[in-house]
């Protein structure tokens, strides 16, 4: 059996755990926290990703974009980077708008002040976290305009940017920061994805101490 060594609120991690669920990968998880790494893969891997995966052979896979690529090569059936090259090329524009810029500019942020320190035992910076509530905006916008105009973000299926972008939100949404009344688009969209059997396991993620909003594991709110 295949292992994945992740964070349950990691959205790099949510990602991976919603593909490999999409593409009838089983695994085993074993959970890391970012901050404080037990497993040491090898004398070259010190600083190991989250997420990594070890495949059946050993084969050991780190991080997210290892993990697909190896995936799409070895595990052609039912591909989630699309098909065409138009349909590639703009699943691969949302996951870099996603796991890059979103992550950076919100994401990253939020997590730190509500998650990261509580375990080192600062305070959280309320002016981060407006200033990355306020960055969302633009974000839920472009997600919005893309709903719009397509059935999945990238085009006519689902892809992996509509996994990436689901991954990020759902990490939001468990914390309640998203005003979902402002974004019927996106909440339509979301409530399908969310609504897959990839992903409900992501519904039952739980952090000590801090509860998710009262509508996070509900499939239609």
């Amino acid at each position: 059996m295949r292992t994945l060594y992740h964070y349950s609120m990691c959205p790099f991690s949510r990602l991976i755990r919603i593909y490999l669920n999409e593409k009838s990968l089983e695994y085993d998880s074993i959970l890391e926290f970012p901050w404080n790494r037990k497993k040491k893969f090898s004398e070259n891997h010190v600083f190991s990703d989250i997420p990594t995966l070890v495949e059946k052979d050993g084969q050991l896979l780190e991080g997210w974009y290892a993990i697909v690529e190896y995936a799409e090569q070895i595990y052609k059936t039912k591909p989630m980077i699309g098909i065409s090259h138009r349909e590639k090329s703009e699943t691969r524009r949302i996951i870099a708008l996603f796991n890059g810029m979103f992550f950076a500019d919100v994401t990253k942020n939020i997590f730190f002040e509500r998650v990261v320190k509580r375990y080192t035992g600062d305070a959280p910076d309320s002016s981060g976290i407006r200033k990355s509530i306020a960055a969302l905006k633009t974000y839920m916008e472009h997600i919005s305009w893309l709903s719009d105009r397509r059935n999945w973000l990238a085009g006519d299926e689902l892809t992996l940017a509509d996994m990436a972008a689901a991954a990020h939100l759902s990490c939001l949404d468990y914390f309640g920061s998203i005003e979902w009344e402002n974004y019927p688009q996106v909440k339509d969209w979301y409530v399908r994805i969310k609504s897959r059997p990839s992903f409900r396991e992501i519904l039952q993620d739980r952090i000590q101490a801090i509860p998710p909003a009262p509508h996070y594991q509900e499939l239609d709110f």
